[in-house]
């Protein structure tokens, strides 16, 4: 069987898997209340803490199984927030689970008054689906044509995510087509020139398998001198400012107001 390139790491499955066996794996072991405490939770508040204002409109491209753009909704819950992903195993799983979030924290009524004016009856249980404004919604989309008009986003993000892009020149030009002005598109990535000695020092309170793990990561990922020329060929690199974060390389660029 012919080895493909991983979604998430953006390297080659091994032989033992098929591209949906692999992509059920990181669901099962990523989509979990410890990741997201330690992992996910943490990153948006990172996000939000790098910025002044509070995005109405945000982007999770590689949105995978919708981790992140959940969490966005749940500490911003009057901004709407889109994420998008090739990936029909990981749409489908975000919209399962966002779904059944829903359901659950609905109370349901045989009937309830809407502006003080008109009642409403739910005849079929899939009806609040249809009724409520959804300030989360998922879809699978390609982020080289992206399925959204200009100047539509106030913050876009990409965690793990740039080094999988099929089309990276083509997907920063459609990321920046839907910025909105004064809005900002982040993408994290794992360093790949980073010092030994100072992925030592970061890493020296982690068991080994974790920093195993780590390297393949880092391995996988895309050298600065590789993003340098994707953001100069796409016209954003007077646009853009690159700095490391720990393990990470932060990429960050800004549309100017008009």
């Amino acid at each position: 069987m012919r080895m493909q390139e991983d979604a998430v790491l953006g390297c080659k499955l091994s032989k033992s898997l098929s591209f949906s066996q692999d992509e059920e794996l990181y669901i099962a072991t990523s989509d979990t209340k410890i990741k997201m405490e330690e992992d996910y939770a943490p990153f948006v508040d990172k996000i939000l803490n790098n910025i002044s204002y509070i995005p109405k409109n945000i982007l999770d491209i590689g949105c995978g199984p919708g981790y992140i753009a959940r969490r966005m909704s749940e500490v911003l819950p009057n901004s709407y927030v889109f994420g998008v992903d090739k990936s029909v195993t990981m749409i489908n799983h975000a919209n399962k689970v966002f779904n059944k979030k829903l359901k659950n924290n609905y109370v349901f009524h045989s009937e309830f008054e809407v502006d003080s004016k008109s009642v409403r009856m739910f005849r079929n249980e899939p009806d609040y689906l249809n009724y409520y404004e959804l300030r989360l919604k998922y879809m699978i989309a390609d982020s080289a044509s992206l399925p959204f008009g200009n100047f539509k986003f106030d913050l876009i993000i990409l965690k793990g995510t740039f080094k999988c892009l099929e089309d990276k020149l083509n997907s920063l030009k459609e990321m920046y087509r839907v910025l909105n002005h004064g809005g900002e598109i982040f993408i994290y990535e794992f360093r790949k020139d980073i010092p030994e000695d100072e992925f030592i020092m970061l890493t020296k309170q982690m068991n080994p398998q974790k920093i195993k793990s780590l390297r393949r990561k880092l391995n996988c990922s895309l050298d600065m001198g590789e993003y340098r020329k994707y953001l100069l060929e796409s016209g954003l690199s007077r646009f853009s400012y690159i700095d490391t974060d720990g393990l990470d390389l932060k990429i960050r660029i800004k549309r100017g107001q008009i």
